[in-house]
């Protein structure tokens, strides 16, 4: 297991090196990678409520969000159209599906488009923070800052674990292996990484880089919580297998789901700031 999680974090590495340092080709690998990965998450989120016993239609969903994604992105100066078209047409053809008279079908055309809805918004707003200049910057930013709460908590969490009398559980009925001391390690590597890219990137005052580091790393810990929960509720353990050792793409964008929203609250009081 521990083998094939290395696997997948290098060939993860692998791909963020490309996105954000190959100049010519960065952004293409971008946008035919990241939608894709949004897409496979919202599908797996539809398929984990399938196996609990409920209704819903995991690769219509997953295709629908990935093509919200694309069209948000590849066509940043007029893409608003396309987006509202895609939008209408997904709720016109929900409406359609009601026309069945099935209940199944009414169970499954609202989970499914809430299922959209909930992995779409925040997950697209994160993927459009590339498209901020400098290109790229601010999504290595947060994507940085928020698995830094990830790995600080895993790292910390599983050595307090061993002291004796073990650590402080947070949701031990969620989330059995999540603790205060965790927390608290995730949130002091968040804090490192954002003062780093404040001290050798510059471009925001340190203040309000403390500030993005405390709250990325809440909005990590309980967006991993978010899909805790969900997949005790479902139960299920992995969301799928899309990436090798860590499980399915839900798996490793469940951190983001809080903090696609968040950084956009950040980033605008940061445009404030500067004013």
């Amino acid at each position: 297991m521990f083998k094939f999680r290395i696997i997948g974090f290098i060939l993860l590495m692998a791909l963020l090196g490309g996105i954000f340092f190959w100049k010519a080709g960065g952004f293409w690998l971008f946008l035919a990678a990241a939608p894709a990965l949004v897409g496979a998450a919202a599908a797996e989120f539809a398929a984990m409520l399938k196996s609990s016993g409920r209704m819903a239609f995991p690769l219509p969903t997953g295709i629908l969000v990935w093509l919200i994604a694309v069209a948000s992105l590849a066509m940043p100066a007029g893409n608003a159209g396309l987006v509202a078209f895609l939008m209408i047409a997904v709720i016109f053809t929900a409406l359609a599906g009601l026309l069945s008279m099935r209940k199944e079908m009414l169970e499954g055309v609202l989970n499914s488009l809430g299922v959209g809805v909930l992995m779409t918004t925040p997950l697209v707003l994160l993927l459009m923070t590339y498209l901020i200049e400098p290109y790229g910057y601010w999504l290595l930013f947060i994507c940085l800052v928020t698995k830094a709460t990830d790995t600080g908590g895993y790292i910390v969490g599983t050595l307090t674990a061993k002291l004796p009398g073990g650590n402080h559980k947070i949701a031990p009925g969620i989330s059995p292996k999540k603790s205060w001391e965790g927390l608290a390690g995730g949130m002091i590597l968040s804090l490192a990484v954002a003062w780093a890219f404040y001290y050798f990137g510059g471009g925001m005052p340190l203040a309000w880089a403390m500030l993005a580091g405390v709250v990325l790393s809440l909005g990590s810990f309980f967006g991993d919580l978010t899909e805790s929960a969900v997949k005790r509720l479902c139960g299920v353990k992995d969301s799928g297998s899309f990436v090798p050792g860590m499980g399915g793409a839900f798996d490793v964008l469940d951190s983001f789901l809080y903090n696609g929203i968040l950084f956009w609250m950040l980033f605008y009081s940061l445009l404030l700031w500067w004013k």
